[in-house]
């Protein structure tokens, strides 16, 4: 049975010449035979050397519940300082010589949100992909149902099993390649994508995932009131020191002053007690005056010696 055009395409590069990273006319040429963007492709997405992936419909909330969007509901509230997960409404199938990389569009970059990818996505992958979004800014914001979110390019690898040019011999060494172990071929050691078709968020577990950037807020916010309990008590502390040595230096000024009265008052009674010293001593002096007088009156007088 003759293979199609996506089975020969899938295994044969159409473009074996070429090299590099696919532009638009390429792209389009391998999605319209269903492979790259299998699914939901949609050529006005189609960028230069790239293709704009929309919102799918399952997303996994900052909660850890699952939802799936729908025309009735079609919007959800990307909350603050959180991660979400998100699926692209459009399904890959890549050819087995074609690595895809993908990346967050730039104006979501700029609204605060970012993407979180692995380096790439293999060849031969088949399905939908998932990915984090974090939110990083302090307001809540809307995503809704195929919105434009990312950006994903494609390049092609080395030459795929030169040794087996028909399409029909390449898919059989591939589908023959054991899933637990490399596959020797001729000179050269392969290993193939054998993974069944990727679901939406098929690999996110049942259980929500805090952002970091909210621990590290609550932390701050913790060691912030520390600081500022802190603060407020160095500043108590500092103020009671200030009033009590304010206190203190009240306390001695006013002592010295009362020293300094004291002393004067000490001195005015000392020389209240010298003036009463001298008082009394001229009293005394006094005293022993009046008190020799009427003696020496008293003595008896001696005669006088007559002249005969």
């Amino acid at each position: 049975m003759k293979m199609t055009l996506n089975e020969q395409w899938k295994y044969k590069d159409p473009n074996e010449s070429d090299r590099g990273i696919l532009l638009s006319d390429q792209i389009h040429q391998l999605c319209t035979e269903k492979l790259l963007i299998s699914g939901n492709y949609e050529s006005s997405n189609l960028r230069p050397a790239a293709y704009t992936l929309r919102i799918g419909d399952d997303y996994i909330d900052s909660d850890g519940k699952r939802h799936r969007l729908s025309d009735e509901d079609d919007t959800f509230v990307f909350q603050k300082n959180s991660i979400i997960f998100v699926s692209t409404k459009e399904k890959l199938e890549l050819p087995f010589y074609i690595v895809a990389r993908f990346n967050l569009r730039v104006n979501w970059v700029y609204a605060g949100i970012l993407l979180g990818t692995g380096p790439q996505v293999d060849p031969g992958f088949s399905g939908q992909l998932s990915c984090p979004l974090y939110n990083l800014t302090n307001v809540d914001i809307m995503i809704k149902r195929g919105e434009d979110f990312a950006t994903i390019d494609f390049e092609k690898t080395t030459t795929l099993l030169k040794s087996h040019p028909s399409s029909e011999e390449k898919k059989a060494v591939i589908e023959s390649a054991n899933d637990k172990q490399l596959a020797t071929v001729g000179d050269g050691t392969w290993s193939f994508y054998k993974l069944p078709l990727m679901k939406p968020l098929n690999w996110r577990k049942p259980y929500k995932i805090v952002s970091s950037l909210m621990e590290m807020k609550q932390e701050v916010d913790t060691w912030r009131k520390l600081g500022i309990g802190s603060l407020i008590a160095f500043f108590g502390l500092t103020l009671s020191l200030l009033a009590f040595g304010a206190n203190l230096y009240r306390q001695n000024t006013d002592l010295m002053r009362q020293v300094t009265e004291d002393k004067n008052e000490l001195r005015q009674v000392n020389e209240r007690v010298y003036k009463i010293e001298n008082q009394i001593e001229q009293l005394s002096r006094a005293s022993d005056k009046s008190t020799l007088a009427p003696l020496e009156e008293a003595k008896p007088r001696e005669p006088k010696k007559s002249s005969r």
